[in-house]
């Protein structure tokens, strides 16, 4: 049996506040629920958007089609819509990216990014959606600069109103404090809904592939800079994308006793479940040069303990926890 942790107001008047107020007040941790998706598929959509961001009037013809045609052969991937109020396509034209991974590795996003016209948008997606032939495409490609960052905040406010609220303000932020500075190769878009608007203000960090929740002003610079303790930004990490949760819960354990030298080493992910409710995790790492590697083994369960969510017109439900009950590692002789 679950214990549920009550905090603050009463749980009937939870609908009328903002969910994502909801779960900072009850102190929900946001890690193990970043989602567990491998391909990511993105297409340039000016705004205004819609609730379901493919009714849009902006929205490029015939690539609904593609994506409902690729993900009933079985594909599997997940669609964003993006757009910049700074970065400009060329008239007539939209931006396309793909951020892919592939097997146990916790390396980075492959990226693949074209600038098409707008009559090309949905055959380029269908080309990268299939891994097929993109030569065809190549006036389209686009080669951000080396070690550039992508960071997708989502502002969707009228799929959730938290994502507006709160995913705005935090998306202007970083674009007048950080974008276009020669010293950051930093872009930084608005996107549709991802998940986890409870979580707001949310974004994705690429090609590391990375979620951040509940995010302020004053933590931005050691998110974007790197600066200081990652334990500071430990209760905003939802986890890296593409792993599941009982590995998200590791995988920040071993990033806050590396440090940031972490974000470079290559990583393996195994995990062992030992039961619904609790699994073995095991993370080996290796720094680019071998000087540094080793393994993590983590032993990591579901909490008895829940926290109540709720508002943006939803009645009060519960959220599950996780927790590390341990926490090993090792480094290589």
């Amino acid at each position: 049996m679950f214990e549920t942790v009550e905090v603050g107001c009463a749980a009937g008047s939870l609908s009328k506040q903002y969910c994502a107020q909801v779960s900072a007040m009850h102190h929900e941790d946001p890690i193990g629920s970043a989602p567990g998706h491998l391909v990511y598929l993105l297409a340039e959509v000016p705004l205004p958007w819609q609730h379901e961001v493919e009714r849009s009037v902006h929205f490029p013809a015939g690539l609904n089609e593609v994506l409902q045609q690729a993900a009933g052969r079985g594909r599997k991937f997940r669609f964003l819509a993006f757009a910049s109020d700074r970065i400009a396509s060329p008239a007539g034209c939209r931006r396309i990216i793909r951020f892919s991974r592939e097997g146990p590795s916790l390396a980075l996003f492959g990226r693949k990014e074209y600038v098409a016209p707008e009559r090309q948008v949905a055959a380029v997606a269908e080309a990268l959606l299939a891994g097929g032939e993109l030569s065809a495409f190549e006036d389209c490609a686009a080669e951000p600069a080396e070690g550039t960052r992508d960071l997708f905040v989502c502002t969707h406010g009228s799929h959730d109103v938290c994502c507006g609220k709160f995913g705005y303000p935090l998306y202007k932020e970083i674009e007048e404090r950080y974008a276009g500075r020669e010293d950051l190769p930093l872009r930084v878009w608005r996107t549709s809904h991802f998940g986890g608007h409870r979580h707001a203000p949310t974004l994705i960090d690429f090609p590391e592939g990375r979620y951040w929740a509940q995010l302020r002003p004053e933590l931005l610079d050691t998110l974007i800079r790197r600066n200081g303790d990652v334990e500071r930004l430990a209760r905003h990490y939802r986890g890296a994308g593409g792993i599941g949760a009982f590995e998200q819960v590791a995988e920040r354990a071993a990033f806050v006793r590396e440090g940031w030298s972490w974000i470079g080493y290559e990583k393996r992910v195994a995990v062992d479940k030992t039961d619904d409710r609790s699994a073995r995790v095991m993370i080996e790492y290796r720094s680019s040069d071998g000087a540094e590697q080793g393994m993590y083994e983590a032993q990591v369960r579901i909490s008895q303990t829940t926290v109540i969510t709720g508002g943006c017109g939803h009645e009060a439900g519960e959220a599950k926890q996780y927790e590390l009950a341990e926490l090993c590692g090792r480094k290589a002789q």
